[in-house]
């Protein structure tokens, strides 16, 4: 059976830093941790994982997600900037399946944010456009967005911000599948 005496951790309610609420360096973003079994060490998923938490508690102290959620914000910009786009390009650029797409728009649409028109020669498929109170929405959290992303950035020079959304970028296009060991990675 297993001992949280075996690990050399003191147990959930024990006397180790991460019982206290306080990290300790295995559980910090790039810390090489000292055991075996320490799947955060040095573990760029568990940094983005962590970075992400954060970056969405943050918001929420600035964005009411009981409103607007992250997802729907998102897609309330694209069409504004991509006006007349499509629900399956907006679904394709959001990186999300089609019935993922048609509730993220019947929410928008329920709360009268966009429209859905049909496309001409073709009524199997609606173009995507804000309406007034969408612009208006989206013109407010445009200054609650511009305050987040200085709070989430505050550690970071501005070259530094740079580089890490490119380096994001890169981790976020990479399309290496499971197995594929030699695949060239750009």
């Amino acid at each position: 059976m297993y001992s949280p005496s075996q690990t050399g951790a003191s147990g959930i309610g024990g006397n180790s830093e991460m019982a206290n609420g306080r990290e300790d360096a295995a559980t910090s973003c790039g810390q090489r941790g000292g055991h075996d079994l320490d799947l955060t060490a040095d573990s760029l998923g568990y940094c983005l994982k962590r970075a992400q938490v954060r970056a969405y508690e943050v918001l929420a102290s600035y964005v009411d997600q009981e409103s607007i959620s992250p997802a729907r914000m998102t897609a309330l910009s694209m069409i504004a900037v991509h006006s007349g786009v499509s629900q399956s390009a907006l679904g394709k650029a959001l990186g999300i399946n089609r019935a993922s797409v048609v509730k993220v728009i019947d929410a928008l649409e329920s709360k009268n944010l966009v429209e859905r028109r049909a496309t001409e020669g073709d009524r199997r498929s609606y173009s995507l456009a804000l309406t007034a109170s969408g612009l208006s929405e989206l013109r407010s959290l445009q200054e609650k967005v511009r305050q987040y992303e200085q709070a989430i950035a505050t550690n970071l020079s501005a070259d530094e911000r740079r580089q890490l959304m490119d380096l994001l970028e890169k981790v976020a296009t990479n399309r290496v599948e499971k197995g594929d060991d030699e695949a060239e990675l750009d």
